[in-house]
């Protein structure tokens, strides 16, 4: 009888210890770090799968700085809405053999207030489009960030 009970006990253990690898294996890939922002944005193909402006600037610090940074060069104030405007998804674009990131934000209830950037995470360098009203009311278009030839198009064109 003891020697039945101690072997329904070791086929136990040992079922149980086959099974532990498979259990390792999920609790490591549970704890491994999600994708970044960036990293998703550069995979998407499709826009239900892309992040968007918001997250990118709430995540990437580099990115943020660099958005700040050209905006305050080129004299444009950033708007309280920025962080949480409305938004396209990130998506990947290429200009000139380099991969870049562009993605719009606009002022909730107001889509003529609006940003268009392009981000380059391989420089954390940002240029944009601003299109928004001057101090007289005036309907303004600008560029920041020093944007070549071919992002002024891609940004004028989008």
């Amino acid at each position: 009888m003891l020697q039945r009970l101690l072997t329904i006990c070791f086929a136990t253990s040992a079922m149980a210890l086959a099974a532990l690898p498979v259990q390792a294996g999920t609790a490591v890939a549970a704890v491994m770090p999600a994708a970044s922002p960036v990293e998703r944005a550069m995979q998407c193909s499709d826009a239900t799968d892309c992040p968007y402006f918001p997250e990118l600037y709430d995540s990437d610090r580099a990115f943020r700085q660099a958005f700040l940074t050209e905006l305050k060069k080129a004299d444009i104030r950033r708007p309280s809405w920025v962080p949480n405007g409305v938004t396209t998804p990130l998506r990947p674009v290429d200009i000139d053999g380099s991969t870049r990131l562009l993605s719009s934000v606009c002022e909730p209830h107001n889509c003529g207030h609006y940003f268009l950037v392009l981000y380059d995470p391989a420089n954390s360098a940002v240029t944009g489009l601003y299109t928004g009203r001057d101090k007289t009311g005036a309907v303004q278009t600008r560029y920041f960030g020093r944007p070549s030839i071919a992002e002024a198009a891609l940004l004028k064109n989008n």
